[in-house]
């Protein structure tokens, strides 16, 4: 099994497209051309010996289009037989993915864009302003006064703060070795986050779900 460990930068003019390659990508090309401008060129094209794309032929479109004189590269090693395979896998594989509807919805609304992009574009919903400040801190404690209210906030921020600098404070390699030892240990699903809006300043923040009492429902 070959495994590479190395990414080379190489010239645009040096990377050639595999002449048979099986997939029309014309749209996908033109997502590419929008999102790489905001998340960057992270992802290396794959290329044999002899420059020839195995993997990565829309990234390596959208790269001329953007006008990119090089593009991150992994150079395969493997024999013709298994870079057909590779090839055909590749745009295969990704097909038998499903999405979990309610995780890919809990994701998208915890997006905070703040650039220009349609997420429709990708054939996303757009993200909702369901979680705000009034879901989470208003009605939330029955009889609660505008000062309580302010106070339980309050008490967020600086638990927020205080976990924070927890997090900070891991400093020598045995507390790093013990914390990624309990990580593993833990095989559950990350917690999920409710997206507010401070009624006051706008600012957008992420609350864990159980760290404040909240309710979804209008009065």
């Amino acid at each position: 099994m070959e495994i590479v460990n190395q990414i080379v930068m190489k010239k645009i003019s040096e990377v050639k497209p595999y002449v048979r390659n099986p997939r029309k990508n014309d749209k996908t090309v033109n997502l590419l051309v929008e999102i790489i401008p905001k998340v960057g060129f992270n992802v290396p094209l794959v290329i044999d010996r002899n420059g020839i794309i195995v993997k990565g032929h829309a990234r390596y479109a959208a790269a001329i289009r953007l006008g990119m004189e090089e593009v991150p590269c992994v150079v395969t090693d493997a024999d013709e037989e298994t870079i057909k395979l590779d090839r055909l896998a590749d745009n295969r594989i990704s097909e038998f993915s499903e999405w979990i509807n309610d995780e890919l919805l809990h994701e998208i609304d915890m997006l905070n864009l703040d650039f220009d992009f349609d997420l429709e574009s990708l054939g996303f919903p757009a993200p909702s302003d369901d979680f705000d400040a009034d879901a989470l801190f208003d009605d939330g404690v029955v009889g609660e006064s505008e000062e309580d209210r302010r106070a339980r906030y309050q008490a967020y921020l600086d638990n927020a703060a205080k976990e924070e600098a927890q997090n900070v404070a891991i400093t020598t390699q045995e507390q790093v070795d013990r914390a990624k030892a309990s990580a593993l240990s833990v095989a559950e699903k990350p917690p999920k986050y409710a997206k507010v809006v401070c009624e006051h300043c706008g600012h957008v923040m992420f609350i864990k779900e159980g760290d404040a009492v909240f309710s979804t429902e209008q009065s």
